[in-house]
């Protein structure tokens, strides 16, 4: 062996084993990661249900507080029916649209549902005639109901549903925006995947 290679040999093992290369590639994992954090559907809800305003009004009653209001703990059972979501709509959804326009016909979306409490995100596809589209969807879950947001990026496409849970279907109407006008309405019909 030549005495480049013995020292090129030497050069790699020195650089591998020092503690500066030691911790490259390792793993970390923190206690605190949430693996449903994600600015853009935080932002969007926030858009989207107000959730500035509220804040807004809270604030006052907070410096109204006095030290002992402050430090006494919330009650579980109250932070609890809180985090709670009223319906559970995690999975996969068969959504039928029927509306006014030719174009309604036969327009069906499949989408798949991600639920964290009362927020909804989710992916899928739009089935136009024979033509299937990719789409987003976030939305919220209350008492009165569940509002759904489903974008088609490359068409410029939004559907807005406001649903009403009745007996594990939802039903109740969408309208689809085209470049932010309304280009459509009708009845909407969602059942779970399969069912």
């Amino acid at each position: 062996m030549s005495m480049k290679s013995i020292l090129s040999l030497a050069l790699i093992l020195i650089i591998l084993a020092s503690p500066a290369w030691a911790g490259c590639g390792r793993w970390v994992v923190r206690d605190n990661t949430d693996f449903l954090a994600d600015p853009l559907f935080d932002a969007a809800m926030e858009s989207s249900t107000g959730i500035n305003a509220t804040s807004g009004s809270e604030a006052p009653a907070a410096e109204n507080q006095t030290e002992d209001e402050s430090s006494a703990p919330a009650s579980t059972e109250a932070a609890v029916q809180k985090a709670a979501p009223v319906i559970d709509l995690a999975g996969k959804w068969k959504i039928s649209m029927t509306g006014d326009g030719s174009e309604a016909a036969g327009r069906s979306m499949d989408i798949i549902l991600i639920q964290s409490a009362d927020r909804l995100q989710g992916y899928g596809t739009i089935t136009e005639g024979s033509s299937d589209v990719t789409a987003t969807a976030t939305g919220a879950v209350s008492n009165d109901g569940i509002s759904l947001e489903v974008k088609v990026g490359s068409q410029k496409k939004d559907y807005r549903l406001d649903l009403v849970n009745e007996g594990g279907r939802l039903q109740g109407s969408y309208e689809l925006y085209q470049a932010e006008k309304l280009a459509e309405s009708g009845n909407a019909t969602a059942s779970r995947a399969g069912s």
